[in-house]
């Protein structure tokens, strides 16, 4: 008796075995399958285009960024239709929402995420599309679509940092952009921002370390740029700050201003490189020099000088406060700092006002 169950015993154990090993395979057959279909599945950009330009899009693989360069009288990237092709058996989604080639048009005001993935969304890749029609603003963070600009830039580069001009350089803001706008109003001038310090090693106004505008003023003038003037602000409203500063600056003029630069908006995201907004925590009264403007996506980006550095710099090697970005209606509600601006036309020209 023992003998026939022990028989039937194994009999039954055998047969479970083999059946549990051929459940097994067909499982794994049937996973190994679709798991191959999906790790194979690519979610790249083929091809990608705005409908009715020529313009080529580059197409990076390696960092899933596209990037199309519009020609520069295309000044509203709100209305605009893409034309893509992705990976066979992909789909392009923003926010989960299937996109679909020529089916609708888009603002691309800004950088446009992607998601290229198979249809279940299991492997999936994010891309990156900036179209542009200007080759600077997009990467400096500044929006896509450039439809105005000026630079005063005289005749080379003539920023100077205050860090690293003495006893003082701290609090040098004021020596430094005086040195600044003399070097562009006169290209062979050799001050150094010491040097404008050792003018007025107090200020003329309150006998204190920090310089008022009265003191770039004194400093300018007595070294040869005897057509500058004032441009008082008080009353002013910030719109009118902002366009009487533009039209000075469409003349070829700099513009001095004292403010309190906390006010400005902080960069929060240096890593990235952008050229916009405060690059350093913190800040007080402080002299900037405005060189030109720009106008992107409708708002509007004054070019400074800032003379405070950090030591750090952009990738082309100057420093994050040579040829800075700040937007100009925060450059506006700072000004109450200090309501006295100083205008300097190039040499040589006599604005009237």
């Amino acid at each position: 008796m023992k003998s026939i169950l022990n028989h039937q015993y194994s009999l039954r154990a055998t047969s479970a075995l083999v059946s549990l090993l051929l459940l097994s395979s067909c499982v794994l057959v049937s996973c190994s399958d679709d798991d191959d279909d999906v790790l194979q599945q690519e979610t790249n950009f083929l091809s990608y285009s705005i409908k009715g330009y020529d313009a080529k899009a580059k197409i990076d693989n390696e960092t899933k960024s596209i990037v199309i360069q519009l020609p520069a009288d295309v000044t509203d990237g709100t209305q605009l239709t893409p034309e893509f092709t992705v990976s066979d058996g992909a789909i392009a989604s923003i926010n989960r929402v299937e996109q679909h080639s020529g089916a609708n048009t888009m603002d691309f005001s800004n950088m446009v995420l992607y998601t290229v993935s198979d249809p279940t969304y299991t492997v999936k890749s994010r891309w990156h599309v900036t179209v542009t029609n200007n080759d600077y603003t997009a990467q400096y963070g500044m929006g896509n679509f450039l439809t105005e600009w000026w630079s005063n830039d005289g005749q080379g580069s003539f920023y100077f940092p205050q860090q690293g001009s003495g006893e003082f350089s701290n609090r040098n803001c004021g020596p430094a952009c005086a040195a600044m706008v003399m070097k562009w109003y006169n290209p062979s001038f050799t001050g150094t921002v010491e040097d404008a310090r050792n003018y007025a090693r107090t200020s003329w106004v309150d006998g204190g370390v920090d310089w008022y505008p009265r003191d770039i003023y004194n400093y300018l003038w007595d070294n040869g740029a005897t057509n500058i003037y004032w441009w008082n602000f008080w009353g002013a409203s910030y719109q009118g700050f902002v366009w009487t500063i533009i039209d000075k600056l469409r003349l070829g003029d700099l513009c001095v201003v004292c403010l309190n630069n906390a006010d400005i908006t902080e960069q929060q995201a240096l890593s990235k490189g952008y050229h916009t907004n405060r690059y350093y925590p913190g800040g007080s009264g402080h002299f900037l020099v405005i060189k030109g403007y720009r106008i992107v996506n409708d708002e509007i980006w004054f070019q400074v000088h800032d003379p405070w550095s950090t030591g750090d710099t952009y990738p082309d090697g100057k420093l994050l406060g040579e040829d800075r970005f700040y937007l100009a209606y925060d450059v506006a509600y700072c000004i109450d700092w200090n309501y006295w601006t100083i205008v300097i036309p190039p040499a040589g020209q006599w604005d009237s006002y």
